[in-house]
């Protein structure tokens, strides 16, 4: 019975056993675009093609290699020719991010009737600086000119009731009698006294004054960032030195999102920003792919270069054409942010890009929004149906038309 050979390192790699040092990486970067699992490759063939290239890409290694492969094949049965080591590479797809078929043209942007974008703070000093105005006494003051008043109407009754019984008993037909008199200038000192006690406060907190200085967008950000709609690069934070090829294909879907927000999303909606990497609250090196910003809503998105298919996601497990793969992360991170930020809506999105280029593709299935403890729901989309998502949400409320320059800064402050 003749024993099946085992694959070499070089079958592999898909190379010739002569292959030098750059066919060898082409090769690795060519088998990687299709065995990796995030683009729907094995996880064993993975395993097998990273092995591959750390022994053949270091040439001791490669030597000794070799050597074992020739023993291996001179001690083999005469019966048994031994494998050959060389075999011409098999012509296969090229997945590279070259060959990526480029994307269709975004939907065009909703027109924005909405009010004219308002920044807040304001960019310049209101007309209304320098004017003294009256400002309402506060509730203590009030309140005191109320317990007053209170107080002395109590306290001026016993100079009336006196001056009352003084007038019955001692009145003369020739004027008023002494004690009248004494009487009716108790009751008016009196009364005056605790009036101007209840009033004076009032009369103080009441008057006109300068309004504090208004605080400028300015003096929290500078001016030329608060107007730019798009800032930071997509997939800025991704190195093809410490992740190899697959940190292109993730530079590509985030270069997708970034096009399709910045041609679909901010030409209708002036106050919106789009801020291209940032950290988790309270990390150092996560990262969320995107924030769109407007009003009082941040819109979190997190971009995927994957492979045609049909998916299923019910915010716990995501499956792929039949078979489990590794659920999202983005939920983690909009809980994360809706603590750090809560004054403001936060939602996300998990957009997955086609290499055909289509942006109906791929097909998702979407069976729950319940997700897990500690974590927030997010919606997994198509690239056709991001846009139109994105741009409801930030629309929601009467806020979609300010810049809340504070938010902003605090997002940019965060970028990678």
């Amino acid at each position: 019975m003749t024993q099946s050979p085992t694959v070499t390192h070089y079958e592999v790699l898909d190379v010739p056993a002569t292959a030098d040092t750059s066919e060898i990486k082409k090769a690795y970067q060519r088998q990687l675009r299709s065995s990796h699992p995030d683009v729907g490759g094995s996880a064993g063939l993975f395993r097998l093609v990273q092995a591959a290239y750390d022994t053949l890409s270091d040439q001791q290694l490669r030597d000794a290699y070799d050597r074992s492969l020739r023993d291996t094949a001179a001690g083999s049965s005469g019966s048994n020719p031994p494998r050959q080591q060389e075999r011409r590479a098999r012509p296969r797809q090229d997945t590279s991010e070259a060959n990526f078929r480029p994307m269709e043209t975004p939907p065009p942007a909703l027109a924005w009737h909405g009010p004219a974008v308002e920044f807040r703070p304001p960019l310049e000093t209101p007309p209304s600086d320098g004017v003294k105005i009256r400002f309402p006494a506060s509730s203590r003051i009030r309140m005191w000119r109320k317990v007053v008043l209170i107080i002395g109407a109590v306290v001026c009754l016993m100079p009336v009731i006196s001056t009352l019984l003084a007038a019955v008993m001692y009145s003369r037909s020739d004027g008023l009698n002494p004690a009248v008199q004494s009487g009716i200038w108790s009751i008016v000192l009196t009364a005056g006294f605790w009036w101007l006690a209840a009033m004076t406060p009032w009369w103080i907190a009441r008057r006109k004054q300068l309004p504090p200085a208004t605080v400028l967008a300015g003096s929290i950000l500078p001016e030329r960032y608060i107007n730019a709609q798009v800032h930071g690069t997509p997939g800025r934070d991704l190195s093809v030195a410490r992740f190899g090829e697959n940190a292109r294909i993730g530079i590509e879907g985030e270069q997708r999102t970034a096009r399709l927000i910045a041609e679909s999303v901010l030409p209708g909606l002036p106050s919106a920003r789009l801020i291209n990497g940032l950290r988790w609250p309270g990390t150092e090196h996560a990262d969320i792919d995107h924030a769109v910003i407007a009003g009082n809503r941040i819109a979190l998105i997190d971009s995927k270069m994957w492979a045609d298919g049909d998916y299923w996601w019910d915010n716990k497990r995501l499956f792929r054409n039949g078979k489990e793969m590794g659920a999202f992360r983005l939920g983690a991170a909009v809980h994360a942010m809706r603590i750090a930020y809560p004054t403001c809506y936060v939602e996300g999105w998990v957009v997955l890009h086609s290499p055909s280029g289509k942006l109906s593709r791929p097909s998702i299935e979407r069976a729950g929004m319940l997700p897990p403890l500690g974590q927030a729901a997010v919606y997994l989309v198509d690239a056709s149906e991001l846009p139109g998502a994105v741009h409801q949400f930030l629309t929601d409320g009467d806020e979609a038309h300010t810049v809340e320059v504070p938010v902003l800064a605090s997002l940019l402050y965060s970028m990678l």
